[in-house]
């Protein structure tokens, strides 16, 4: 990608590293038989160990509308990868399935996220960040989406 665009606004660069982003993680998770969606929900139930429907929603709203989610939610659960109906009486959980292909995928996304920053220092990446947050935080209501 050139550096010779700092004629393109903020907007283009942040839409850019977003489909990048998704590419890359795509063509590489491709292997381990997922999409950065799939990861995402895998990752998301690894970190929490349960979630309702609503809380995967609200927390990967960003990346895919609540249908599309619920469509990936459903094709884990019939991959084995994950149960539950999630529900608060009945959270997704990762099945020992699910689990195995989380830890060989999280693998796979280490190398992604050192390749993606490959040549950026951590304080570069802690001030992009932090400027990033602000910048939400300035058009939103106390950081809120509106």
């Amino acid at each position: 990608m050139s550096q010779n665009k700092p004629h393109l606004p903020i907007g283009y660069w942040l839409k850019k590293a977003d489909e990048v982003l998704t590419s890359r993680i795509n063509e590489v998770q491709d292997a381990n038989g997922l999409d950065r969606t799939e990861w995402q929900i895998l990752n998301l139930l690894h970190e929490v160990s349960a979630c309702t429907q609503d809380r995967v929603c609200e927390v990967l709203r960003p990346f895919a509308d609540a249908d599309s989610l619920k469509a990936t939610l459903e094709r884990l659960v019939s991959r084995g990868f994950v149960e539950g109906n999630g529900s608060q009486t009945d959270a997704f959980r990762l099945t020992d399935q699910g689990r195995h292909v989380h830890s060989v995928a999280l693998e796979t996304q280490k190398k992604i996220r050192q390749q993606a920053v490959q040549g950026i220092s951590e304080a570069e990446y802690v001030t992009t960040v932090s400027v990033l947050q602000r910048l939400i935080g300035n058009l939103t209501h106390e950081g809120h989406e509106k």
